[in-house]
């Protein structure tokens, strides 16, 4: 049985985003539940368009979501796998182009850069919208190329297509089928001697005997031409399958223009998210579990992968989705693992935490384990424990339409200046205390002696948020109220 080999091939062109983390999450679930290889390749032959830091930044995130790789250039395999980047691999594709020239499957072509564009610009003109290339240089005689070979005119290489009907089973979309007369001859070596990226990809995953290619839809045109260079060459094919589009809330593509959508995966790293939470969440966008269960372990997924369960149908990144499922990652954790994980996302420059006890801000912290979306959310509600609150009109204006609450809070003031034993449970009994002297329950009660405490009308138990804020700040709070 061929062992399972699945990879994911990033150009450096850009950082991990959603889109790319959903293709190397997916290759490295289904290598996972068949025991292979997942495998991280650069194809880095664009060269102009290269960004900094960008295989950096897709290796740390890849590992912070847990995607390891068991083979990249930073971990090589078996030698007979080649280069794990395309630009160390110039020689091998230039090798096999030539190759298939020798043995008439592929041509050089003269045509300059004017003379295509012309050819295409007709092409528009009568309507032609498949435009393709007109395939003349493959009717050049053997003198007319060795005469532009002694005029050192450049050349690109074009693979010859033949004329057949290639018949696609995708493990995903079903069976595809296309008439090569619609694809033309295409370059698999521009004129600087670089491989173009049908050409690079075959010429990679068969030497990396790679047995299934898993990616976007996006990439269903360029399979026949993948398919014919495999023919070409009589190298075995590997099984092909193409998932749905991620869409954004309005059903576009999702890009990093689509509205307040986070897009690259540094963000959410950045904002608070677990990466336990992202991996969960990823593996669900156009891929489906047995069962109604939606958190779901690395461990889980890989023993429950199966290929049949992609959906043909576009998949909506949703935001509220993703933010419920890493608050149930956050309730999920320890307190210890809670503590140390939000402490790294509070802002140092606003809130002076080196003014306050370990203890106490483990306190406060613990007030909003069940209420954090992501741990940097944990900034918007600090503002009452640290900084002197201005109460907004809006708050105010909830106050007055409380009916007697002027009487709430000046028993409540009365009781906090009498109180001895600054304990929790001690202000849950004055708070007690308010409501029977004042025969207020409810809203009617607790409002009143949130907003007077706090200067807030938000927030976590009451008790617990008069005990940390500590006597001195609620009565100072307290004078605010006219």
């Amino acid at each position: 049985m061929t062992k399972f080999r699945l990879r994911y091939a990033p150009s450096p062109t850009g950082f991990l985003h959603i889109g790319n983390t959903r293709t190397a999450l997916m290759n490295y679930l289904f290598a996972k539940h068949y025991n292979g290889d997942f495998i991280v390749r650069i194809e880095d032959t664009d060269l102009e368009r290269n960004v900094d830091g960008a295989i950096e930044s897709q290796f740390e995130n890849l590992n912070w979501l847990g995607i390891n790789a068991d083979e990249s250039f930073l971990k090589p395999g078996d030698s007979k796998y080649g280069k794990y980047m395309q630009s160390q691999k110039f020689e091998r594709y230039e090798q096999l182009a030539n190759e298939l020239i020798s043995q008439k499957k592929a041509y050089r072509c003269f045509c300059t850069t004017e003379e295509l564009e012309k050819d295409y610009e007709e092409q528009v003109t009568k309507g032609i919208i498949a435009t393709k290339y007109s395939g003349k240089c493959a009717k050049l005689s053997e003198l007319e190329i060795q005469s532009n070979l002694k005029s050192n005119k450049d050349f690109s290489i074009r693979f010859l297509v033949p004329e057949t009907v290639l018949n696609i089973k995708d493990f995903i979309k079903g069976d595809i089928t296309f008439d090569s007369k619609e694809l033309g001859d295409f370059v698999i070596l521009k004129t600087n001697k670089i491989a173009t990226y049908n050409f690079a990809v075959v010429v990679d995953d068969f030497d990396m005997e790679i047995s299934h290619v898993l990616r976007g839809e996006e990439h269903i045109s360029n399979t026949p031409r993948q398919i014919l260079i495999y023919q070409a060459f009589g190298w075995k094919t590997p099984e092909f399958g193409h998932m749905s589009l991620i869409v954004d809330s309005t059903g576009k593509k999702l890009s990093k223009r689509s509205g307040n959508a986070l897009f690259f995966i540094e963000q959410y790293k950045n904002q608070g998210y677990l990466p336990e939470a992202m991996f969960n969440y990823i593996s669900l966008l156009g891929w489906s579990p047995v069962g109604e269960k939606e958190l779901l372990t690395k461990q889980e997924l890989i023993a429950m992968f199966d290929d049949k369960r992609f959906s043909k149908s576009p998949s909506t990144f949703d935001m509220t989705k993703m933010k419920w499922i890493n608050s149930q990652y956050m309730k999920a954790l320890t307190e210890e693992q809670y503590l140390e994980f939000t402490k790294k996302f509070i802002n140092k420059d606003e809130f002076n935490i080196s003014l306050k006890t370990e203890e106490w801000l483990n306190q406060v912290l613990l007030l909003f384990k069940k209420e954090l979306e992501f741990a940097e959310q944990i900034n918007k509600h600090l503002s009452i424990f640290f900084k002197d609150m201005e109460i907004s009109n809006e708050t105010l204006e909830v106050l007055k339409s409380i009916n007697e609450n002027k009487k709430v809070i000046e028993e409540f003031k009365n009781q906090i200046n009498d109180i001895s034993n600054w304990e929790v449970e001690s202000i849950k009994l004055l708070i007690k205390s308010v409501s029977e002297i004042t025969n207020k329950k409810g809203k009617e009660l607790f409002m009143p002696i949130r907003i007077a405490a706090s200067n807030s009308e938000h927030g976590p138990s009451l008790a617990d948020v008069i005990y940390l804020l500590g006597k001195e700040k609620v009565l100072a709070n307290i004078a605010k109220i006219k």
